[in-house]
């Protein structure tokens, strides 16, 4: 007996789509194998992650001598786990990627004869290289610097790094960590960068802070370990140090860094005057309250029994050169923020002088922040306990600033400023009247300056007075100071010292076994260091790498959920507050009535009844305040914990649900025909 019409156009329909499925799976297998032949791929992402930048683009396009990378692999699947294969095969992509993007020149090489001739070479080049044990490529790892490090995965020994050489300059990778590829992106470009152009531009440091490392005054103690900051300056810059009493910084200083100038002195500030006039780029990190000064102390001779000395003043500025810039900055003030304060896990409580800083934060309008390429592509600073500037800069300076302060934002005491000291954050929501305008956190001067000492040189100045005075007179010819710029200069501000200091941007991470340590950045804080001095150096396509290489996400709504929950109880709290310091002063008029030489239990029965319970309400209003402050928080938790539910489960059984609905629907249509 024959099919019927009906079942022989069922099993059309089946192996119809059995026939497409396996074509479209052909496909894509040999799509997929032709991509990876010709290196190509769609970058789906919403940065781009994995297309080359357009600044890497063109530091390989401007490529005139070839540049070698040995890429130092232990390329054996019973040595290295499956996720470290993965992440072997996305560099060697990158790598070939970078190879095919850089520059060809014609080269005089010498051919299989042993005659020279033309020919076109691509200016980097790429060798991959398996070191196993016993092997030519195992020394040439050694001699390029590479140790094996044990795999997280088999506990086996492997080489996985990466050596750049142009001519006799060489750097390394010793490792490659397991960070966005966009980060190694810019490790390669500018390890590229160096050894083909070398360390041609010098930065100068002034600061009294042992920002390079070494012994500190306690040689009992260990040797500090240098900033990050500066760790990355010297890999891409000759630096060089001046102290805070510099009388001279030379012109061959390509940028000034002036870091926390707590002592610095009238001739200091004279000699950044007379730099930047000669057309000088300076980048100047001040501090109405350096959170990490007492860690500094820490490594100082200490008195027993006494709290931490020896460490800097918390408080810096440049008042003579700001009050000629047109600078407005409070040192005795800090600013804080109710919209950019940070939760303090450890403590459980919300900090308002301490941001974290998105992308809303760089400004809109007539502030450049959110186009700058210093700060386009940043989304996540911190701040701990900064200033801000007020900046009405006289003619012929023009004033940029690139990271603002919300409006919701107030000056307050730096005892209050500080989260560790009790109430103060509580002190602060009580009595904040916002300010209604972002304030500047940091700000960009450029133009023609007038010189803060128009009168002259401050030392010159003193020694022509101690001549008239009848001292000995100097034979040093007298110098000709400048009081108008004869080049444009550029200075940026930072309004806080924090932002660089390792505690608040880095976390030090060893590979087990190799002895390295990878440094992972906590924020985007360097990445805006490195961005301003590349760009008052002249060097913007790095910038271009290095802004990209720091795209994070921050969870910007877990701050709001948790000023909606502040919100909720603040009447409250406020209430409990006034009340608790309604009866302190009662308590504090009964105290001062009471004289000196009177102990307490000599007082009247009445008068220590009437204390006795002012105290206990005191007590009580305190501990009402704690627990709506721990409300607070629990208030937070259970937003926290239903968003995740929704993440984890909702969305996922909203799907199964939309699934087997559009399959239902699907039977209905052909059960119709």
């Amino acid at each position: 007996m024959s099919d019927s019409p009906s079942t022989s156009t069922q099993k059309s329909r089946k192996t119809i789509a059995l026939t497409a499925l396996i074509v479209v799976f052909a496909i894509a297998i040999l799509t997929n194998i032709l991509f990876g032949a010709f290196g190509w791929r769609f970058d789906l992402t919403e940065y781009k992650t994995y297309t080359l930048s357009e600044g890497t683009k063109n530091i390989l396009r401007q490529l005139e001598t070839p540049v070698t990378i040995r890429y130092y692999v232990t390329d054996d699947n019973k040595v290295m786990g499956p996720s470290e294969r993965a992440r072997a095969r996305r560099v060697e992509d990158l790598l070939r990627e970078l190879s095919h993007a850089a520059s060809k020149r014609e080269l005089e090489l010498v051919n299989e004869n042993g005659e020279f001739e033309t020919q076109k070479v691509r200016m980097l080049k790429v060798e991959k290289l398996n070191p196993e044990p016993n092997t030519d490529a195992e020394d040439a790892a050694v001699l390029d610097g590479l140790q094996p490090g044990l795999s997280g995965e088999t506990n086996y020994e492997v080489f996985f790094g990466i050596a750049i050489e142009c001519l006799d300059s060489k750097e390394t990778i010793p490792f490659i960590p397991a960070r966005p590829e966009t980060t190694l992106e810019y490790d390669l470009v500018r390890a590229i960068s160096n050894v083909h152009g070398g360390k041609d531009k010098k930065i100068g440091v002034m600061t009294s802070l042992s920002v390079s490392g070494g012994f500190s005054g306690n040689f009992q103690a260990p040797p500090q370990t240098a900033w990050m900051f500066y760790e990355q300056l010297s890999q891409d810059y000759e630096v060089e140090f001046f102290p805070v009493s510099a009388k001279e910084i030379p012109s061959d200083v390509t940028t000034l860094i002036v870091l926390h100038p707590h002592d610095i002195s009238v001739e200091g500030q004279y000699a950044i005057d007379q730099y930047l006039l000669n057309g000088g780029n300076l980048l100047a990190f001040v501090d109405p309250n350096f959170f990490y000064a007492r860690a500094l102390a820490q490594g100082q001779p200490q008195m027993p029994g006494m709290p931490p000395q020896g460490g800097p003043n918390p408080t810096s500025n440049l008042s003579e050169l700001f009050r000629a810039w047109g600078v407005g900055f409070d040192s005795t003030r800090v600013l804080a923020d109710l919209d950019f304060g940070s939760e303090i896990i450890r403590r459980g409580n919300f900090s308002p002088t301490f941001l974290t800083l998105d992308r809303s934060a760089l400004g809109s309008g007539d502030d450049p922040g959110l186009n700058d390429p210093m700060t386009r592509m940043l989304n996540n600073l911190n701040m701990l306990t900064p200033g801000a500037f007020v900046v009405d800069a006289p003619e012929g300076i023009q004033v940029d600033n690139l990271i603002l302060s919300s409006p919701n934002n107030q000056l307050v005491g730096s005892f209050d400023a500080d989260p560790t000291q009790e109430g103060g954050a509580d002190r602060i929501r009580e009595n904040f009247e916002a300010f209604g305008e972002p304030r500047a956190l940091v700000t960009r001067l450029s133009g023609t300056f007038s010189s803060a000492f128009p009168e002259g040189d401050p030392a010159a100045l003193k020694e022509q007075e101690n001549e008239e005075e009848g001292e000995k007179e100097s034979n040093e010819p007298e110098k000709v100071s400048l009081t108008e710029s004869i080049a444009p200069g550029r200075v940026v501000l930072i309004a806080d010292t924090d932002f660089i200091y390792d505690a608040n941007v880095v976390r030090r991470n060893q590979i087990p076994g190799l002895g390295v340590v990878i440094p992972e950045l906590l924020n985007e804080n360097l990445t805006l260091v490195q961005n301003a001095v590349e760009q008052l150096s002249g060097d913007p396509d790095l910038i271009n790498v290095r802004s990209r290489s720091s795209i994070r996400r921050p969870f910007t709504r877990q701050s709001e959920w948790y000023r909606e929950a502040e919100q909720k109880y603040a009447d409250a709290l406020a209430n409990f507050g006034a009340q608790r310091e309604e009866v302190a002063s009662r308590l504090g008029v009964i105290l001062a009535q009471t004289p000196d030489n009177i102990d307490e239990a000599l007082l009247s029965p009445e008068v220590q009844i009437e204390m006795k319970t002012l105290q206990e309400q005191e007590a009580e209003f305190r501990k009402k305040e704690r627990d709506l402050q721990k409300e607070v928080t629990r208030e937070f938790r259970r937003k926290l914990a239903t968003y995740k539910f929704g993440n984890t489960l909702l969305m996922p059984v909203l799907i199964v649900i939309f699934g087997i609905g559009l399959a239902i629907y699907r039977r209905s249509k052909v059960a119709a025909r």
